[in-house]
C-alpha cells in the first residue's frame, strides 16, 4: 500500500515525459515520483494499493469510492479544477494497468489529467471515478464495462455530454435501448454506426427532442415513447442476434 499524492507541476511534466519515451522503449524505468519534488502527499491520507489489478473500469472505480469513503474523503474533496494531480498520480502509479502492460500506449490525456472536461473525460481513472460517483453502479454499466485501459464509444458519445451524463433518466433510458441485462455487456450492434437507432443516433434524437419537450424532467418510459420507430429493436431487455 502507498499513500495517495498529488503530482506537482515538475511531477506532471516528469510523467508526460515518461509517456513519450515508453512508446519508444517499453523497457524504459518508471521514474520516481513519489519524492517532494516531484508530488506532495493528499490529505487526508489514505492509502492505495499500487499492485491491485483492475478486470474493468468499473472494479477501478468501485475500488476508489470505498477506499475514499473509508477515509471520510466526498467526492468534491477530489472532483474539480485543482484536482488534476491526483488523479495524474494515480494514472502515473496504475500506470501498467491502464496501458495493458504498457502495450497499449493511447494520447497523453489518458493518463495526465486535464481541467478542460473535454479532455477530462477521456482520463482512464478521473471519468471512471467521476462517472460511478455521479450516476451509481447500475447507471454506469454502459460506459465502465471495458478493461482498464480501453475508452468506449458509449463514453465518448454520452459521457462526453453533461448535459446526457448529468441525466439520471437519459442514462436509464439508454441502458435501457442497449444494454444487455442477461449478457451483462452492452446489445450486439449498439455501437454501430450502421444500425437503426444506434447510441450516435440516440445523442443527435434528445438533442432534437429537447426542443421541445421538458425532456430532463421525463421519465425513461416517456422518453422511449418519444423516440421515433427506429429505436423499437432496441426497447426490449434483450436483443437476438
Amino acid at each position: 500500500m502507498i499513500a495517495l499524492r498529488v503530482l506537482k507541476e515538475e511531477g506532471v511534466q516528469k510523467f508526460r515525459e515518461y509517456i513519450q519515451s515508453v512508446k519508444n522503449n517499453p523497457e524504459q524505468i518508471r521514474p520516481d515520483l513519489n519524492i517532494e519534488a516531484f508530488s506532495q502527499e493528499f490529505t487526508p491520507k489514505v492509502e492505495i494499493d499500487e499492485n491491485i489489478s483492475f478486470p474493468t473500469r468499473m472494479d477501478l472505480a468501485k475500488y476508489l469510492v470505498e477506499r475514499f469513503e473509508n477515509a471520510g474523503i466526498k467526492r468534491e474533496d477530489v472532483i474539480g479544477r485543482g484536482k488534476e494531480g491526483l488523479w495524474s498520480w494515480l494514472a502515473y502509479i496504475w500506470f501498467d494497468r491502464i496501458t495493458d502492460g504498457k502495450t497499449k500506449i493511447r494520447e497523453t490525456a489518458r493518463y495526465v489529467c486535464s481541467s478542460d472536461y473535454t479532455d477530462y473525460y477521456r482520463h482512464y481513472v478521473a471519468a471512471s471515478y467521476y462517472i460511478f460517483s455521479l450516476i451509481g453502479e447500475n447507471n454506469s454499466r454502459l460506459f465502465l464495462h471495458s478493461p482498464p485501459h480501453e475508452h468506449n464509444d458509449f463514453i465518448e458519445q454520452f459521457a462526453s455530454r453533461q448535459y446526457i451524463i448529468s441525466y439520471p433518466n437519459l442514462v436509464e433510458t439508454a441502458h435501457i435501448l442497449y444494454w444487455d441485462i442477461s449478457r451483462n455487456s452492452p446489445k450486439r450492434g449498439a455501437q454501430s454506426r450502421e444500425k437503426k437507432g444506434n447510441h450516435r443516433r440516440f445523442v443527435k434524437v434528445i438533442g432534437q427532442l429537447e426542443l421541445t419537450y421538458d425532456i430532463y424532467s421525463m421519465r425513461p418510459d416517456e422518453i422511449l415513447r418519444l423516440l421515433p420507430a427506429e429505436f423499437d429493436e432496441w426497447k426490449n431487455p434483450v436483443r437476438t442476434p
